[in-house]
């Protein structure tokens, strides 16, 4: 079956349950892990840091759908120099169709996800420092349990209940869901069913929980809520794409579909 090119627009929140780290790598004044802060000193989540993560469940998603050990192995970081060579010559996986790799470009762009809204930038502006906490933790040597010396050092953290919304946009070109006996909805007016990339992306979004630095000490807890799609410019209401979450059973043929 013949790739179908969508035109996408994903909007969706993210909300902090618990302290976060969205690091800069840069020391600043007595604090040595500062956060990211844009020209107008606000927080905000890089778009590079929320893709790292959502392709992350991406990947862990179509592994559990793929059945082919072969094509379990073609699901991995794009670092991997092996994993570049096995997908040469080869159909695209669902996640190079949504992020791109070594051998094929990626065209959905991950916006940085911001504050938005007037009311919250000038309340952000008058209480500017009132957006991180900073603390001071120490390296624990793991076979002894003791602090390591000369390891005290003070991190920026940014304050829970803090809320950002992002956008994901672009080109998304992937095989339609259109088998016989499926029951996906479809678009209203359109007719239009999701392709399988676009609904592992949808998916992978429900399974974002944690963001940046010191995840395994609890921080970054966070909830990724959708809050609008379109696709080819038409809005698909949310009953529709949360109907589909459903039926993630139909990202098994995905094979099969590129051989049909």
């Amino acid at each position: 079956m013949e790739p179908r090119t969508d035109n996408i627009v994903i909007e969706y929140t993210l909300r902090f349950a618990t302290l976060f780290h969205c690091g800069t790598g840069i020391r600043e004044g007595l604090v040595d892990r500062t956060v990211v802060r844009n020209n107008q000193e606000h927080l905000y989540i890089p778009g590079s840091s929320f893709k790292g993560i959502l392709r992350e469940k991406c990947e862990q998603l179509a592994r559990a759908y793929i059945q082919d050990e072969q094509e379990k192995q073609r699901i991995a970081s794009p670092h991997i120099a092996e994993v570049a060579l096995l997908n040469l010559g080869r159909k695209p996986t669902m996640i190079t169709r949504i992020f791109g790799s070594q051998n094929v470009p990626g065209s959905l762009f991950f916006d940085d996800a911001l504050q938005s809204g007037e009311d919250v930038q000038m309340e952000i502006s008058r209480y500017k420092e009132l957006q991180v906490g900073v603390y001071t933790q120490v390296r624990i040597d793991r076979p002894t349990h003791t602090a390591v010396p000369g390891a005290l050092y003070t991190s920026e953290f940014g304050t829970k209940d803090t809320e950002f919304k992002g956008t994901i946009q672009g080109w998304l070109s992937c095989v339609p869901i259109d088998r016989p006996g499926d029951t996906l909805e479809r678009i209203p007016g359109t007719g239009m069913a999701p392709t399988y990339s676009s609904l592992l992306l949808l998916a992978g979004l429900q399974l974002v929980e944690r963001l940046g630095g010191n995840k395994s000490t609890g921080k970054g807890q966070c909830e990724c809520r959708i809050t609008g799609v379109a696709i080819r410019e038409k809005n698909c209401p949310e009953a529709v794409w949360k109907s589909w979450l459903g039926q993630l059973d139909v990202l098994t043929q995905y094979q099969e579909a590129l051989e049909g």
